[in-house]
């Protein structure tokens, strides 16, 4: 069973998606805010494991870029979503870049909610055609030589088990792929963590794709 929590301070939006999420087969909502402070207060109390957090930008008291980043730092194991209406590109890229494992807007058809969900659970990040785009536009907006200076730190077995996380190989299947152990593919998946100071997975593919390690047009 996949255990959400989720934060929105639309009362009526809210309890829509709730009872969406709790139509999905293997998923339930097992507590809701109407703030960040209070979702990370419950989350914090609460008996039960939570496996995602849904979380919407604005709102009261704790704003969801706070509640993401202090989610982060007290559950780690919890993949974080936000949840929002805002379309922007660099809204998507920089929450990304924040520590999102997946961005979804509030006009999400019902399948792409639960591919979503499903989708950072299973793989730690899940990027739908709109994250995809908002990735490949930052190209052009960041300091692609930055990413490139980066690069000198990692091996190259580094970019090979990068390269596989890009194609959401697990890490059992790495390692048949190169021939190690699935303990050295973690060691490996870490140490990119380390070097290149992303906080997930989603955060070394968008490394990855700016570095040209990966090409963005192999995730669609």
């Amino acid at each position: 069973m996949i255990n959400i929590a989720i934060a929105d301070d639309q009362l009526l939006f809210r309890k829509g998606i709730i009872a969406l999420i709790n139509s999905f087969t293997g998923m339930r909502v097992v507590l809701e805010a109407d703030n960040g402070k209070e979702l990370l207060e419950k989350i914090t109390s609460s008996e039960e494991d939570i496996h995602a957090a849904l979380i919407d930008i604005n709102m009261p008291v704790m704003n969801g870029l706070e509640c993401m980043k202090k989610n982060r730092e007290l559950h780690p194991a919890i993949k974080n979503i936000i949840l929002t209406i805002q379309e922007e590109e660099e809204y998507i890229a920089s929450f990304i870049e924040a520590g999102a494992n997946a961005y979804l807007v509030k006009t999400a058809e019902v399948d792409e909610v639960e591919r979503s969900i499903r989708g950072v659970v299973k793989s730690d990040y899940y990027f739908n055609d709109r994250t995809i785009r908002a990735m490949h536009n930052s190209l052009h907006k960041k300091n692609r030589q930055q990413n490139l200076i980066g690069l000198k730190g990692i091996t190259s077995r580094e970019k090979e088990v990068l390269a596989y996380i890009c194609k959401e190989y697990t890490s059992s299947e790495i390692a048949e792929k190169l021939f190690i152990t699935e303990s050295t593919v973690n060691g490996h998946r870490n140490n990119l963590l380390l070097k290149i100071g992303c906080k997930n997975t989603a955060g070394l593919i968008l490394f990855a794709i700016r570095s040209g390690i990966f090409d963005i047009h192999s995730l669609q």
